[in-house]
């Protein structure tokens, strides 16, 4: 069973325990998640309104959008989950000798490399949502403004966590191009985040 399918209590459980996985970015993933189905809540909750016909094209394109990265980000839970695990077994490997000492260090390192790729994922699926959540919280029905801004809020809270998760794996990384590259992403990603305030 993946974490997308696992109740929540039983996710809380195992996120409580002194296993490394799930953790901060699977975490940061869901609240993502959550975060966008907030923003298809209040895009259905604006629809079909006389007061919000003249948006109504840009509302359906986010509950759309919005929509396919609540699902997206689920999946990034389990992916993320999964390649964190992929560093773990990568560190178990034998280093007896200069040989068994190389290896590991190569699956170690490409292990690393792709645990990055899901939290940088998480951020730009995040930065989207905080942008419709924006739009939403300002142009969408009044009596659920709340509900975009608190998306808006959660989604801002599951980049930075994501960021964070990036940023500790970037420093066990040794291509210093790589590193480079990524770290100019996710902090382009950080750069200007939408402001939600009454």
């Amino acid at each position: 069973m993946t974490y997308s399918e696992e109740k929540i209590r039983d996710f809380l459980k195992e996120l409580s325990s002194s296993s490394p996985t799930p953790g901060g970015g699977s975490a940061s993933a869901l609240v993502g998640s959550i975060a966008a189905s907030l923003i298809v809540m209040d895009c259905n909750l604006t629809l079909g309104k006389d007061a919000y016909r003249d948006i109504a094209r840009q509302v359906r394109e986010i509950r759309q959008q919005a929509g396919n990265i609540s699902l997206a980000l689920l999946r990034c839970s389990d992916r993320d989950a999964r390649s964190f695990e992929g560093v773990i077994k990568a560190l178990s490997l034998r280093k007896s000798t200069e040989l068994q000492k190389l290896k590991r260090y190569e699956k170690v390192q490409a292990a690393l490399k792709k645990a990055t790729e899901v939290p940088l994922e998480i951020m730009m699926h995040c930065t989207e949502l905080e942008s419709m959540a924006k739009f939403m919280a300002e142009n969408g029905n009044k009596n659920s403004r709340s509900d975009a801004v608190v998306g808006g809020i959660l989604a801002d809270a599951a980049r930075k966590g994501a960021y964070e998760n990036l940023e500790i794996n970037l420093e066990s990384i040794k291509d210093e191009d790589f590193v480079d590259s990524m770290s100019k992403k996710a902090h382009e990603l950080m750069r200007s985040p939408a402001q939600f305030v009454r």
